[in-house]
């Protein structure tokens, strides 16, 4: 199957069932875990359900993670060595938006979002 283009500036995808495999190798998949200290531990992965290629000219370059709008975390990666899964601890309200935004390197930007 051949790569599809970019489909906007940022592709949010809201129903990862209604979509191909292309759109889910690009969406990243946020798992969220509550603790009883009330904080979160958010783990992203991008290529979950469908592997994203990792090699030297097309990869993920970053993960980026925002609450509410604001920044909260970036993750940098390098092709073939480093992949695109992530886990980081954040206190955050319960009813907060957690963005996971995700670029690729020759389909640009990819986004989902979850409330915690």
């Amino acid at each position: 199957m051949p790569d599809a283009p970019v489909l906007g500036p940022i592709n949010l995808v809201a129903d990862r069932a209604s979509v191909g495999d292309f759109e889910k190798k690009h969406t990243p998949y946020v798992e969220v875990e509550r603790h009883e200290d009330g904080s979160i531990t958010a783990t992203v992965t991008v290529g979950r359900d469908v592997p994203h290629p990792n090699q030297p000219d097309h990869y993920i370059t970053w993960i980026e993670l925002y609450a509410d709008g604001a920044p909260v975390a970036r993750f940098d990666f390098v092709p073939v060595v480093s992949w695109p899964k992530v886990s980081v601890k954040l206190a955050l309200d319960a009813g907060t938006t957690l963005r996971a935004v995700e670029h690729c390197n020759l389909h640009g930007l990819w986004a989902a979002e979850v409330v915690v």
